[in-house]
């Protein structure tokens, strides 16, 4: 998005981040809940792993070890945090956590997981340690996409906004793996990320 247009001089990627930070800043002040201040951190840690994955100011060039990585630990750290939000909201209300919500989330993950993982393998286009980053990140952002969905088939209702928007923020996320893995490269690529991404915060944030 950045390379598209710029707001006040800045990036449009950074300044739109912040923003979904100050609208979860906002959430949580209007709404001071347990569960909303940990969506509010795992928004600032998402902030902060988009300012190092974008390499903002040269950043990541300062930095002892290779920027992606820590961005990707920050968005990891995210992803746990929105667990335990959501976590928290079921364990509250007494939902059940293994529901056919959960069960299809888990479908999904594993799938799309196997799925990327078996092409990258044969491809051969990535280096060992991205294989290992790509599994653990695969696995925090599948028990959150798992929790988030099973919640969202207890609450029913409004909460299913919850469900796609965890949806979306793993589409995003995918689209990078892809690009990783599978040294796929397109312009088309990036910018879908920073359509599905914002979307997909702004749904969690939205019923977090």
């Amino acid at each position: 998005m950045q390379k598209y247009f710029e707001w006040f001089g800045l990036p449009g990627s950074f300044v739109l981040s912040m923003l979904l930070s100050l609208f979860a800043l906002v959430m949580a002040l209007i709404f001071p809940t347990g569960d909303r201040m940990l969506c509010l951190a795992a928004m600032a840690f998402s902030t902060m792993g988009d300012i190092v994955l974008m390499n903002f100011k040269k950043i990541g060039d300062r930095m002892p070890v290779r920027y992606f990585y820590v961005g990707a630990a920050l968005f990891m750290l995210a992803h746990f945090l929105y667990f335990c939000a959501f976590l928290n909201v079921i364990l509250g209300s007494g939902f059940p956590y293994f529901n056919p919500g959960f069960f299809a989330a888990a479908a999904l993950v594993l799938t799309t997981g196997l799925t990327v993982g078996a092409a990258a393998f044969k491809k051969g286009s990535a280096d060992k340690k991205m294989y290992l980053l790509a599994i653990v990140y695969m696995a925090v952002i599948g028990a959150n996409c798992e929790t988030i969905s099973s919640f969202a088939y207890s609450a029913g209702g409004t909460a299913w906004i919850a469900a796609v928007g965890a949806l979306s923020f793993f589409i995003s996320d995918l689209l990078i793996g892809i690009h990783r893995l599978l040294g796929i490269t397109s312009p088309r690529l990036q910018s879908a990320v920073w359509w599905f991404y914002p979307v997909g915060q702004i749904l969690i944030l939205l019923r977090g």
